[in-house]
């Protein structure tokens, strides 16, 4: 895992942006897939920005859905396809057949899983950006969880229920993730862990200086076939010795 400090958290988001347009001007067709929550967010906002100005054409790239709160859909504020569909995917105009997400409302979760396994197996991941978690997980791989699993559902960790108000205007009796695996994600061409902030220090120290676990999720993505980018600024990385870009 490669770890790349810039000096501020628009810095971080405009070099995953470009990261993101570089590859979609190669690959028209490219599949991207980028976590919800608010550590994404200027990256979206640098995306639509550039696809304003012609730099980047979206419209025959697909976007893949890292994870989702069980028993939510994008009516709710604060869930995962809401935060994608308001933020990103509505702003640059994406045709429904270019989203690939997963349906928390499901009844049948097991045809979600399968749905989502048999597009990713045909088309394959091209770009993957993620968050990490208070507790290191990554989408909703929690600590303990199985690590050569394609998308599976996951019973939540009590850090991530204790944090998880923040997301939502009242409070919800959420007990299960639905998420890509492990498996998924350390095949992906290109990986870009992203944290910002001084809340995330301790945890990207813990991630940076410990061993690959799955009792740390976010060490495992240094097993990934191609080496992971951990992109930061100065307040995320405060407890590390980096040189800022």
């Amino acid at each position: 895992m490669k770890t790349i400090t810039f000096k501020d958290s628009q810095k971080v988001a405009k070099a995953v942006a470009a990261e993101i347009i570089k590859i979609v001007n190669q690959k028209p067709n490219a599949v991207i897939c980028i976590a919800g929550g608010d550590t994404p967010l200027p990256v979206m906002q640098e995306l639509i920005h550039e696809a304003d100005l012609k730099k980047v054409d979206f419209s025959k790239a697909y976007f893949v859905g890292l994870d989702e709160w069980v028993g939510l859909g994008k009516e709710t504020k604060g869930s995962c396809i809401q935060t994608l569909q308001d933020n990103l995917y509505e702003p640059l105009g994406l045709r429904e057949e270019q989203i690939i997400f997963f349906d928390g409302k499901a009844n049948d979760l097991e045809k979600e899983l399968d749905r989502i396994n048999a597009f990713i197996a045909k088309k394959g991941l091209d770009f993957i950006l993620l968050g990490i978690g208070m507790n290191g997980h990554i989408g909703f791989n929690e600590p303990g969880v199985t690590i050569d699993s394609e998308a599976q559902v996951v019973a939540l960790d009590e850090v991530t229920t204790r944090v998880m108000s923040k997301y939502f205007d009242e409070q919800l009796p959420l007990t299960e993730g639905i998420t890509l695996g492990f498996k998924q994600i350390l095949a992906a061409k290109n990986i870009v862990l992203m944290a910002t902030g001084l809340k995330k220090a301790e945890i990207v120290k813990q991630t940076v200086k410990t061993k690959p676990t799955n009792q740390l999720p976010a060490t495992v993505l240094k097993l990934a076939e191609k080496e992971a980018d951990f992109y930061l600024d100065e307040a995320a990385a405060s407890l590390l010795e980096e040189e800022s870009l």
